[in-house]
């Protein structure tokens, strides 16, 4: 859990599915514009008004690319609480390498970098790490889950080693897709419907408190 406090400052950094303008521009068919740092601001704001919220997330980063704009984008704005949303690019650069320049900037040293940075130079500031996910509607993307399960997995040990808290929204959707179809969960098996994004903020406002 971790505990909230009127007067926290919030920081949602991410790729895609945490970037407001690209889900705003494409719902009309993603139909995810109200996303989860949206939902889950709205909901912590109706008991504590004095919450501030940043939103740092760019479409198509990968991590090596939120490492790059670590300073502007999260040091500087010395966040309380910072929700970080990455590694599906990563993940997908690897699984289709003719479609990118050679990988020369893996993840893993990237991650090891900003944990480092974030230590040194935010040492008070808390860390939620929600693990990338792929929703199964689109059977032609199936393959992927084990690309991705593997980069899951050291971005989870890695969260694990520097004491963050972790949201596995893999096995989220998993549970979800029990009872909802998928394609009303994402379109395109990557970025949330408006219901997707309502059940991630549901899952972090279970450990924001």
């Amino acid at each position: 859990m971790i505990e909230i406090k009127d007067g926290d400052s919030i920081l949602f950094l991410g790729d895609s599915i945490t970037d407001i303008k690209f889900n705003r521009q494409f719902s009309y068919k993603i139909h995810g514009a109200n996303i989860y740092a949206l939902q889950t601001a709205k909901s912590l704001k109706k008991k504590h008004k004095k919450l501030k919220f940043f939103y740092k997330g760019i479409a198509s980063d990968r991590t090596y690319l939120v490492y790059d704009r670590l300073t502007k984008d999260c040091i500087n704005l010395k966040p309380d609480i910072i929700v970080m949303l990455i590694g599906v690019n990563d993940a997908w650069e690897h699984y289709v390498p003719d479609q990118y320049p050679p990988l020369v900037r893996p993840m893993k040293p990237h991650m090891r970098e900003i944990y480092r940075r974030l230590k040194a130079e935010l040492p008070n500031t808390r860390l939620l790490v929600l693990l990338p996910f792929l929703i199964d509607t689109m059977p032609e993307k199936a393959p992927f889950h084990k690309i991705l399960d593997e980069y899951r997995q050291v971005l989870a040990d890695m969260a694990q080693e520097n004491d963050a808290e972790i949201i596995d929204l893999q096995a989220v959707f998993y549970d979800a897709e029990r009872q909802i179809p998928p394609a009303k969960l994402a379109v395109d098996g990557v970025h949330p419907t408006n219901l997707g994004h309502k059940i991630i903020a549901d899952e972090i406002l279970k450990v924001l408190k």
